[in-house]
């Protein structure tokens, strides 16, 4: 998909900002109705996945964000697919990366509401799944938002 000056227009304001159609249609200058078939199309092309906004879940009393790595004993679709489908039945579970380069197989971000229930679900839940040999816990301090979306899209 070729990108012209307003898709990515679109992009950069969307990385780093929550505006509804309106705002986004007057800060490019394009009618709504340009903005939400662009907005559209750069979904369908799957340039972008969603206008999902991003939840706030310390505001909804989990204060632990957490990326776990974990490591499995086989590495196959099946083993793959019986994992993945046991962590979408764990609530706190907000994402999941297959990775490589690393000493785990899949990093879980995650959410807790304190320590005690997080060790509920690294314990009871996430290391009773099959073919999980390992788990190694970082506790995200602060986030910070660095993606520089202008600078990416001037290469395109």
């Amino acid at each position: 998909m070729q990108l012209d000056r307003f898709d990515k227009q679109i992009l950069e304001i969307l990385t780093h900002e929550d505006l509804n159609l309106n705002e986004l249609s007057e800060r490019i200058n394009l009618s709504v109705s340009s903005v939400h078939r662009r907005i559209k199309l750069l979904i369908e092309a799957n340039v972008m996945t969603s206008l999902k906004r991003e939840i706030n879940y310390a505001k909804l009393g989990f204060k632990l964000h957490i990326l776990l790595q974990v490591s499995l004993s086989k590495h196959d679709s099946e083993t793959f697919d019986v994992f993945l489908a046991e962590i979408e039945s764990i609530a706190e579970v907000i994402n999941a990366y297959l990775v490589t380069g690393q000493s785990a197989d899949f990093i879980v971000e995650l959410v807790a509401k304190d320590m005690e229930n997080y060790s509920e679900i690294l314990l009871r839940r996430i290391a009773k799944i099959d073919n999980v040999t390992a788990l190694h816990s970082s506790f995200v301090i602060k986030k910070y938002d660095v993606f520089n979306c202008h600078s990416m899209l001037s290469h395109i």
